[in-house]
């Protein structure tokens, strides 16, 4: 094991306070006490500006957009409610969405230069404290070495970081001193040229976002519009309100009277009562079709059978003259020929004789004798003639008068010979369809 003399180690310990005093003077401190706070101290932030409905990036702008906000709920009510042409209309609405879009924009101009303010205030807070731990931790480094003021005396040498150089009685050096030494080439040495670097290398890049950060608050400033602009839109738009449709005069239409609801009540139970009556119409319509085409087959079927011999199952009933029967197409013709008797008169056709049988032709020829048709010859029994009454049966009457200008319209007639100058006289005497 070899010995170390003690000229070898005080020349040892003589370097190492070399070097960390060029270390100290590289970094540009000149003493202790200045290089412990060589930190700059973090910039204070600005006030955050808080964002209400108008634009509060100055006082101004704030009022005005308040003012263009009240004019804006006005111009959208009268805009809906007003009495306005459709070219007023569009006035109001150009007017409207110009002062809105002016008022987005002040508003965005406001949120991006407030977001830049606080962004780059934090950003200088975090990056400064950074450097100043790595200041403390370089000068903590070189907190040992003496820097020519009275704090290289010989009660220096006591301390705990000088035991070394007081044990090899050297003297430190002063600052001066330190500055003309090179700087020898140690880890140590290689860490406090990379600090410095680093430092260097972080105020350029803050000074640089400091000036992006200007450049885009003062451009997004510039895009903002002026409180001067704001009020002279918002007050061409409160003029257009007034002027447009006769100071925009809002219609309120009063509601419907008690009488008023009444009549639509009634109206509509009426246009119902209409529907309803159509709607049966239409059905009984149809239904009456189906019976012409059924009576027509009917009554082809009643042709082949013999007068006074037709069965009463190709034979039909009429609804206003119970046990009444008629051939099938006779039927129906005299059904349309009732309702329209009934709708001038009220009632129903008073019918006293329909279809005969052979037998029943028989008894009224034998009580009526030469007024009554031979037995086998009479309309009656083919079911196509019918005897009314109901004041049909007198010539000269309403009723009489009516069926002679009527009855044709069905199919219905006053043969010649039972006119008035025939050779049978009978008012009550009605045929269909016969021919002589």
């Amino acid at each position: 094991m070899l010995r170390r003399s003690s000229f070898a180690v005080a020349a040892a310990l003589t370097t190492v306070a070399l070097s960390t005093t060029a270390a100290v003077s590289f970094t540009g401190s000149d003493d202790a006490a200045n290089s412990s706070t060589t930190a700059v101290e973090p910039a204070v932030q600005p006030a955050a500006v808080a964002i209400t409905s108008a634009v509060v990036t100055d006082p101004d702008v704030r009022s005005a957009s308040e003012k263009a906000d009240a004019v804006l709920t006005d111009a959208d009510y009268v805009t809906r409610e007003g009495d306005l042409t459709v070219k007023d209309r569009k006035k109001l609405q150009a007017a409207t969405k110009e002062l809105r879009t002016m008022l987005d924009r002040a508003r965005d101009a406001a949120v991006t230069a407030t977001g830049l303010r606080q962004n780059t205030a934090a950003s200088r807070s975090t990056e400064r404290a950074s450097l100043a731990e790595r200041a403390a931790d370089v000068s903590a480094a070189g907190s040992g070495t003496a820097d020519g003021d009275a704090r290289g005396t010989a009660a220096d040498a006591t301390d705990p970081t000088n035991l070394a150089v007081a044990a090899a009685g050297v003297t430190p050096l002063g600052g001066q001193q330190a500055e003309s030494l090179p700087i020898l080439d140690t880890p140590l040495a290689d860490a406090v040229v990379s600090t410095a670097a680093a430092k260097e290398s972080e105020q350029a890049e803050k000074s640089a976002d400091a000036e992006d950060a200007k450049a885009t608050a003062e451009s997004a400033a510039a895009a903002a519009p002026s409180a001067d602009r704001i009020e002279k839109v918002t007050t061409s738009l409160q003029r257009l309100i007034t002027k447009t449709d006769g100071d925009a005069v809002v219609s309120v239409k009063p509601g419907p009277t008690p009488e008023e609801i009444a009549a639509a009540k009634k109206a509509a139970e009426e246009r119902r009562e209409a529907r309803a009556e159509r709607k049966a119409e239409r059905k009984a319509e149809v239904a009456r079709e189906k019976a012409a085409a059924r009576a027509k087959e009917m009554a082809k079927a009643a042709k082949s059978y013999g007068n006074g011999q037709i069965p009463s199952s190709v034979l039909c009933g009429l609804s206003f003259a119970s046990g009444e029967q008629l051939r099938c197409d006779a039927a129906v013709a005299l059904e349309d020929l009732n309702r329209a008797f009934r709708g001038t008169f009220g009632r129903n056709l008073d019918l006293t004789d329909g279809y005969r049988s052979y037998g029943e032709q028989v008894a009224v020829a034998a009580s009526r004798g030469a007024l009554a048709a031979v037995p086998g010859t009479s309309n009656h029994g083919l079911g196509q003639a019918v005897d009314l009454s109901g004041g049909i049966e007198s010539f000269g009457s309403a009723e009489h008068a009516w069926m002679v200008a009527n009855a044709g319209k069905y199919g219905w007639k006053h043969p010649g010979w039972a006119q008035a100058g025939g050779s049978k006289p009978e008012a009550w005497h009605w045929e269909y369809g016969t021919k002589y």
